[in-house]
């Protein structure tokens, strides 16, 4: 008898650019596609793993109809105190207390940090953007299975203070903490597994166009979007986290 897939809740907290939206089916769309190539990498069969998605500012699911949760990036402040965005972090928190393993995606890592003790605020390094070479610690590279991993970054904002019992397992010069772990429990990562060179492209276009982004890191960011990057290796090391197996 087949087992039960994984019932993956995609937490939207914002929309994507037109090519990701209209073309890919937003977040959830995205990260269907990238769970797929992940299990297909691990010679897991594609119905292990079911993603679902929610609008996180319209709702979110019952904490019994899921096995799990990510929390995907946005546009908005992690730190904000927006009704919607407390729920979030008060939903994060409940899951982790239910030991529902929940994995956090830029703005979905903030709000994880947030929800167990972190700080969370802007960065005065400023921007990282684009495919960007990660160092990892010992943890980090047993977890991932690599000495450093590269990513997709688009993010002015950290988590400054490490939340307890939980380990760091990636930084740059810029940001100390760019992935948090918790065997079984928690697991993010600053950067973006889901962004390829067409959504980095366009998310640096729009942003230098309404001057959140200047010219010049626009352009050296725009300089590297066709560069190789590890979502598919970090999305593996998610399907290891969650339990997921052939």
């Amino acid at each position: 008898m087949p087992s039960k897939p994984f019932t993956l809740a995609v937490l939207e907290c914002d929309q994507p650019l037109d090519a990701a939206r209209i073309e890919r089916g937003g977040h959830t769309g995205v990260w269907t596609a990238l769970f797929a190539d992940a299990a297909d990498a691990r010679g897991i069969p594609r119905e292990r793993i079911e993603v679902i998605g929610y609008n996180a500012e319209e709702g979110l699911p019952s904490i019994n109809d899921i096995d799990g949760i990510l929390i995907s990036g946005s546009r908005y402040n992690a730190w904000a105190d927006d009704a919607w965005i407390i729920n979030l972090v008060a939903f994060a928190r409940e899951c982790v207390a239910a030991k529902k393993p929940v994995i956090g995606i830029c703005f979905g890592h903030q709000i994880v940090g947030r929800a167990l003790g972190g700080e969370v605020n802007r960065n005065e390094n400023g921007w990282e953007v684009a495919p960007t070479v990660l160092r990892l610690s010992e943890k980090g590279k047993e977890v991932f299975g690599r000495e450093t991993i590269t990513l997709h970054l688009m993010n002015r904002d950290i988590v400054r203070t490490c939340p307890s019992d939980m380990e760091i397992l990636a930084s740059t010069s810029k940001t100390q903490i760019h992935s948090l772990y918790r065997p079984g429990e928690v697991f993010t990562v600053q950067g973006h597994p889901e962004f390829d060179e067409e959504i980095i492209a366009e998310l640096l276009k729009m942003r230098i166009g309404s001057g959140v982004i200047s010219e010049e890191t626009g352009a050296d960011g725009l300089s590297r979007k066709a560069l190789p990057h590890d979502g598919v290796v970090v999305t593996e090391a998610f399907l290891k986290f969650l339990g997921v197996q052939a």
